[in-house]
């Protein structure tokens, strides 16, 4: 397996699961990661950045409002939509998008192309999700 789109930096304390870090301030973002949670289970733990504490913090916090991140038991970092794809592929169900991302042509970026549009659009892209969905929990930042 490439790991070649993992970012160049590791953190020192690995987490004993893989860990997703994201922005708890965005409510798509956390009810993006919630759901992710829920689909994958046990293989993955969810962490609101603003509630990190002391730990990873070899990855900054401009790059972790900018993007979702993944740390996975290795203590490789993953950003954007590779972060979203690593993170879908600890389920067996999952991995097709994984696999598309580093061997179909075009897909990695087109995939990192549409993470960008929606990171920057998170506004309406939180509305969109819960006018198609409307299973938004009440407690999910608006």
């Amino acid at each position: 397996m490439s790991e070649a789109y993992a970012l160049s930096i590791r953190v020192e304390d690995a987490p004993e699961k893989a860990t997703l870090l994201y922005d708890a301030e965005c409510g798509f973002c956390t009810y993006w990661a919630r759901r992710w949670a829920m689909k994958i289970g046990d293989a993955l733990q969810i962490v609101a950045l603003q509630r990190r504490g002391d730990r990873f913090h070899a990855i900054s916090q401009r790059d972790l409002l900018e993007a979702i991140h993944l740390v996975d038991v290795e203590g490789r970092v993953w950003r954007g939509a590779a972060a979203v794809y690593k993170a879908a592929s600890l389920r067996a169900r999952y991995r097709l998008p994984w696999w598309m991302y580093r061997y179909v042509p075009g897909f990695r970026q087109l995939s990192e192309w549409v993470y960008r549009l929606v990171a920057n659009n998170r506004m309406t892209a939180s509305r969109l999700t819960r006018w198609m969905r409307r299973e938004l929990p009440d407690d999910v930042p608006k």
